[in-house]
């Protein structure tokens, strides 16, 4: 603490209004030397005056005129003042000069010598305001505007510039609006310190910037707290949680030296930090936030298969929440929810999915062509060849189906594909159905999705009763798995 560079005696102010202005100087006493001859004008005329000059009641020397002593005074202040413009400084404010009428010849000491002993004598202070907790001083200000910038910057460590301008309109107006959705309103703002401000005389190096005194009040004080110990607890653990040595933990405890683990339910004094400051901040806060909407599809047979409609456009719901909150040093001490209520309800997206089968009308969606079976061969290499298609084997059924609603371009027997069908769906996809048995449609016929056009069987180039599947797409081959799946 800086308490020791004050001096006690400015806490009087009548002593301290004695002291003002540019040059404090005492004048203690004119003492007149007292003449054993009187009544002749000798005796006058060799009467000379000198200055003692003391400093703090020290004796420093004597001179012949007191300019010589302001001169001292002010070449002291004007090397001070250069190295501390900002700051109002005195300089000797224990400095007392001692007028004295001596007989003959003064006994003046070498003024050089006095000035070389008053310049090491003379001490520089600046006025100041000390900031003290608990009787001692934390730190030195320039003045009462410094602490006010410094108590500003504490509460803006726990808000933001537009909340604090905001509460300070509303504490002036006498007033706080309810705020909007989205919106906080500071409505208390208290600091909570034991803290003392006191204008007194320091070194002015002891005077702390703004950011260096925030920094100091915001770091908080070591105090002392009493911990009880926990099963598996040892000096090292407690110290290292508590951001302690084990050294200065064992001096806080007595007897601790030596012990590798505490003794659960033990009291162990430990320091913890508290800060010198407790800024306590109360808000009111509305809270807005979205109901998700839902889509909800429903069935419409006047829309054709395959396709879906929006009949109406989803929109989110809002709800809001008023709460007051408060916290301690950022910290969330209590919340209670005034107001939650829903402001505007969700619309939700509502869809119409087609249900109309239209023969020939493609839904767009492919359907499995047989009823169950398996994949016994899948497109790509094979034997040497290309295999264009996929083939589906053992079925539960021997109807062959078709994908997908369109118009059948082709029937009969072709090559290694034996009889076969080929169905146009008039979007750019075809799909070939090969190796039937039987072929129940005929060129020209509207399909619908899932209607038989014919049996499974073995004709053209098969190993087995199957149906070979293809499907193109703008002309061009595709792998079947890419649009359908059992």
């Amino acid at each position: 603490m800086q308490g020791s560079t004050d001096n006690s005696n400015l806490s009087s102010p009548s002593s301290g209004q004695k002291r003002q202005g540019k040059f404090r100087k005492v004048s203690l006493a004119i003492l007149m030397g007292s003449l054993l001859f009187t009544g002749t004008g000798f005796a006058k005329e060799g009467l000379r005056d000198q200055y003692h000059v003391y400093e703090d009641g020290e004796y420093i020397g004597t001179v012949k005129s007191p300019e010589v002593v302001d001169h001292a005074v002010d070449e002291k202040k004007a090397e001070a003042e250069a190295a501390h413009e900002d700051l109002e400084l005195v300089v000797g404010r224990e400095l007392s000069v001692v007028k004295e009428k001596v007989f003959g010849s003064n006994d003046s000491a070498d003024e050089e010598s006095v000035k070389e002993m008053m310049d090491e004598a003379l001490t520089v202070e600046a006025k100041s305001l000390a900031v003290q907790v608990g009787g001692d001083t934390l730190f030195h200000l320039k003045d009462a505007e410094a602490f006010n910038r410094v108590i500003r910057g504490v509460k803006l460590t726990h808000m933001t510039e537009e909340e604090l301008a905001a509460y300070e309109a509303a504490q002036e107006a006498g007033e706080f609006p309810e705020p909007e959705a989205g919106k906080t309103q500071v409505t208390h703002l208290s600091l909570k310190a034991d803290l003392q401000a006191k204008e007194v005389y320091t070194a002015p190096e002891n005077i702390k910037t703004d950011e260096d005194a925030l920094a100091l009040l915001l770091s908080g004080k070591p105090v002392e707290r009493d911990y009880t110990a926990e099963e598996g607890d040892t000096p090292e653990t407690v110290a290292k949680s508590h951001g302690m040595s084990v050294e200065r933990l064992q001096e806080l405890n007595d007897g601790m030296g030596g012990q590798t683990e505490l003794d659960a339910g033990s009291t162990v004094k430990v320091l913890v930090e508290e800060p010198y400051v407790e800024v306590s901040v109360t808000r009111k806060q509305r809270e807005a936030s979205p109901i998700a909407h839902q889509k909800v599809t429903k069935n419409d047979r006047s829309i054709l298969k395959g396709e879906k409609k929006v009949a109406r456009s989803g929109k989110d719901g809002r709800k809001e929440k008023l709460s007051v909150t408060e916290t301690v040093n950022g910290e969330k001490v209590s919340e209670k929810v005034l107001e939650d209520e829903v402001v505007e309800e969700p619309v939700d997206e509502l869809i119409l999915n087609g249900t109309k089968v239209v023969q020939g009308a493609a839904t767009g969606q492919f359907a499995w062509p047989a009823q169950g079976g398996y994949i016994s061969s899948k497109k790509g290499p094979r034997w040497g060849r290309q295999h264009n298609g996929i083939d589906i084997a053992r079925p539960s059924g021997e109807a062959i189906l078709a994908a997908d609603a369109g118009t059948v371009t082709e029937t009969g027997p072709l090559g290694g594909f034996g009889n076969r069908v080929v169905v146009d769906h008039g979007n750019g996809y075809t799909t070939l159905y090969a190796h039937l048995e039987s072929i129940s449609v005929k060129p020209g016929q509207k399909l619908a999705q899932g209607q038989k056009l014919g049996v499974m069987g073995n004709t053209g180039n098969s190993t087995g009763v199957h149906l070979h599947f293809e499907v193109r797409k703008n002309g061009q081959l595709i792998d079947p798995l890419t649009v359908v799946s059992k």
